[in-house]
């Protein structure tokens, strides 16, 4: 009869003599049926002890849950363990301890299934390393993935917020530190102590990847692109074009929505021509400095716009001047205009003060003369005498000889009226002419007729108490003239005008305006000149806004602003050294002078560099012609609807390529963290 080889269910093995295999198991089973059961105690026959040890037999595996490697659980045991930070094989011995209690459950208790887990795990990994790494790789992805689209992910909230290079990185190796830490606690075996060392070396070494994550994708970033952008830009300009202005956006520290918002108001205020770049500033003033130095078929346009502009600058700041001060006129028309308005009403106020007047007492008028002529004991000692009296005493007696002839007075009210408006009108000669003690004396005796009407028409007091509010309205224009002197302090103007009747106020605002709009409009009429500067000092910060028309100031100090920023924008496109311009020249020649390599063969050599260096450049930024070109005419771009538009498309562009980004370095480094944890595990 033929032997045979027969492994039992409990992994013993027997020698059985049979007529075939089936009889030898029939015979095995009846003779194992027959055999008192074991007991409960006793250790399994793991093939280490028994009849097959004796026999020559090798000893079993270790024991593990399913028996045997499987590639497909190998990966899955790495996806697992990645995205529970390595509490895969507790959970599951967790669950497989609670339906082991339950009826018809083996009873294991939780500690032994979890050593089976992770001896079957161990064993997966082993037989399939590829399929275990992958898994691992995938978890990591998908963990990565999760924490940058639910906004958990440090390194992809600093990524997206615009943060720099180095404040990315630091975000990065934060949150690989975290993910280390949590990846080596759970990967840890031998309690809470060594899961707590092996969390150190987690995130340290997940610190480290972290960090390494951004810097890393920067600099791949930085290698590659010198490599595929003069093609890809010259295939897409437009998504290149985008990616600039979305830069030039971030870098700015404004949004679409702003400048859109910039731009409706400067066309509000009279300023259409204020555009894309000046509400970026200085971001959007360098991105046009690249389109006015580069050769691109924008250039002649932006330049060309840019100058036109500014010649017009004068006009708009007149303009400016003129409606912030409620200063259509100048101060000389003011005044024109004031004067006709009080000799008006004068003659009709004058005309009702007659009207009813009694008779005029210029007996202390009178009296004022003879005691300037002859004052005190002069009149009872002096001697006659033939000299010719001075031009003031000769005045003096003559307006005496129209109040009396020794022995009648004048009483007349309408020829005494008559006399003080000549003497009002030579005080007026007199201050013209810089006779200033003419104009004192005779003004000390025009108060004295004044008085002496007053006495003899109630209607003369209100006429004359109008003519002196109007007339120090007339001289508020002159009064405003003077402050805008430099040799004017600020505080005492500003002091001065606030004391002053809304009437006032009106009329010194024509006659301060008026020397600034002269200064603006005597400015030198070439485009580079930069008329707004005059208007932007320490003294017109404080007196524009105290002077403006009520509602007014604000707006006049927009747009005055808003020129400085217009000026800037020309001054930082084609200002300055004139090097650049001439390489760009160089280099819009070089594309068809053959003269230029003709050049090069003679030995000039930096032509040549120049000309070779700035189209390189150009080149490898993924700025050709035809991004710049875009770039340039969308900065020029003065409309506040197509401005947000073109914005938008350009802002979210951006957006994109920083999530992108942010997306894969949020990956990396939760894959970093998962493999630094399970390097330091045991």
């Amino acid at each position: 009869m033929a032997k045979f080889q027969i492994t039992a269910p409990d992994g013993s093995q027997y020698e059985i003599e049979g007529e075939n295999e089936q009889g030898a198991m029939q015979a095995l089973q009846t003779h194992l049926g027959s055999q008192p059961p074991a007991q409960p105690d006793a250790p399994a026959n793991d093939g280490t002890v028994g009849p097959t040890f004796a026999r020559g037999g090798t000893a079993m595996p270790e024991k593990t849950m399913f028996g045997g490697a499987d590639a497909g659980r190998s990966f899955g045991q790495g996806v697992a363990n990645t995205v529970m930070f390595g509490f895969n094989d507790e959970a599951a011995a967790g669950l497989a301890s609670l339906r082991a209690k339950l009826p018809g459950g083996n009873g294991k208790s939780y500690s032994e299934i979890l050593e089976m887990i992770r001896k079957q795990d161990k064993a997966d990994a082993e037989a399939h390393p590829v399929a275990n790494v992958g898994g691992m790789l995938t978890g990591g992805l998908a963990g990565g993935l999760g924490l940058a689209k639910s906004g958990l992910s440090l390194t992809a909230r600093a990524a997206n917020s615009g943060q720099g290079l180095l404040r990315t990185a630091g975000a990065s190796a934060i949150e690989g530190s975290l993910l280390g830490a949590g990846q080596g606690f759970g990967n840890g075996k031998d309690g809470f102590l060594d899961r707590t060392i092996n969390a150190g070396k987690g995130a340290a070494m997940g610190g480290v990847l972290g960090g390494a994550v951004p810097l890393g994708l920067a600099a791949g970033g930085a290698a590659i692109k010198p490599l595929i952008a003069p093609f890809a830009a010259r295939a897409n300009p437009e998504k290149y074009a985008e990616l600039a202005l979305g830069a030039g956006l971030r870098r700015s520290g404004t949004t679409p929505e702003k400048v859109s918002k910039a731009l409706q108001s400067a066309a509000d205020d009279g300023q259409d021509v204020f555009n894309i770049a000046d509400a970026m500033g200085l971001s959007g003033q360098r991105l046009l400095s690249t389109v006015a130095r580069t050769p691109n078929d924008a250039r002649q346009e932006v330049v060309g716009d840019l100058l036109r502009r500014q010649t017009g600058q004068g006009t708009r700041l007149s303009n400016a001047l003129a409606e912030g001060f409620g200063a259509p006129d100048t101060a000389a028309q003011r005044v024109a205009s004031l004067t006709t308005a009080r000799d008006r009403a004068a003659d009709l106020n004058y005309m009702k003060s007659r009207l009813n007047a009694g008779l005029v007492d210029l007996q202390p008028s009178i009296s004022f003369v003879d005691d300037y002529i002859s004052p005190g004991v002069q009149k009872l000692v002096s001697p006659a005498d033939g000299i010719a009296p001075d031009g003031i005493e000769s005045a003096l007696s003559a307006y005496r000889g129209r109040m009396t002839d020794g022995n009648s007075v004048l009483t007349d009210f309408n020829r005494s009226l008559t006399l003080k408006k000549d003497v009002s009108d030579a005080i007026k000669k007199a201050e013209r002419s810089g006779e200033g003690n003419r104009a004192r004396v005779l003004g000390m005796l025009n108060k004295q007729l004044d008085s002496a009407l007053e006495e003899a028409s109630p209607a003369y007091r209100t006429a004359n108490d109008t003519f002196k509010t109007q007339s120090g309205v007339i001289d508020a224009v002159d009064t405003g003239t003077q402050a805008a002197s430099g040799r004017a302090r600020a505080a005492d103007n500003i002091a001065n005008f606030n004391v002053m009747t809304p009437e006032q106020q009106a009329a010194f605002r024509p006659g301060y305006a008026d020397p600034w709009i002269a200064k603006v409009e005597a400015a030198t009429q070439l485009p580079t000149t930069n008329k707004a500067r005059m208007l932007i000092s320490d003294k017109t910060r404080q007196e524009f806004p105290a002077f403006a028309v009520p509602g007014e100031g604000a707006k006049m100090s927009r747009r005055i602003g808003r020129e400085q920023r217009m000026y800037e924008t020309l001054n930082s496109a084609i200002g300055g050294s004139k090097t650049a311009d001439n390489m760009a020249d160089m280099a819009d020649m070089a594309q068809f002078d053959p003269a230029i390599f003709h050049n090069l063969l003679k030995g000039d050599w930096k032509h040549a560099a120049f000309t070779a260096a700035l189209r390189g450049m150009n080149e490898v930024k993924g700025l050709p012609p035809s991004v710049v070109e875009r770039v340039g005419r969308t900065l020029m771009q003065s409309d506040p609807q197509a401005a947000l538009n073109v914005l938008n498309n350009a802002a979210k562009r951006g957006q994109v390529s920083a999530k992108n980004r942010a997306l894969v370095a949020t990956m990396l480094n939760n894959i970093g963290g998962a493999s630094a944890g399970r390097l330091g595990a045991p």
